[in-house]
């Protein structure tokens, strides 16, 4: 019987779990930007939740803004590519950009949603960096 080689396991470093948090509230954002007008319709008990508040916009950026930005300055002291964090950055700016007053809620809802995906795919972009270096 041939044994496969086996990696060795790998304890998650401190920046693979900030990578991950990071990742996983810009996730969470898209999901309540997606699935909030889907709750709306279904429920419209829903609508005066803090799932409509300002003030959860308001600490969703607070809480994605500088998980972000330390996930991208662990992953560039590591691959020295700005690329994934010029991507994070252009996502921040969306969500932030979309806290502010617009022309209407669609307007504030596509703004975050694109910002989300955009701060997504510079965390995966930055993941897949760090782990092309391990």
């Amino acid at each position: 019987m041939c044994a496969l080689p086996s990696r060795p396991s790998r304890r998650p470093s401190t920046t693979d779990m900030v990578e991950g948090a990071a990742v996983s509230a810009s996730f969470f954002c898209l999901a309540h930007c997606l699935a909030l007008p889907l709750l709306l319709l279904t429920s419209p008990v829903i609508a005066g939740t803090i799932f409509e508040a300002e003030s959860f916009h308001i600490v969703a950026a607070a809480l994605v803004g500088p998980a972000a930005v330390l996930a991208f300055l662990l992953g560039y002291r590591r691959h020295r590519s700005l690329r994934p964090a010029t991507l994070g950055s252009a996502g921040v700016s969306c969500i932030v950009a979309a806290l502010f007053p617009a022309p209407g809620e669609p307007a504030a809802a596509v703004m975050t949603a694109t910002g989300s995906l955009l701060l997504i795919g510079g965390h995966i972009f930055n993941w897949r960096l760090r782990r092309t270096l391990a």
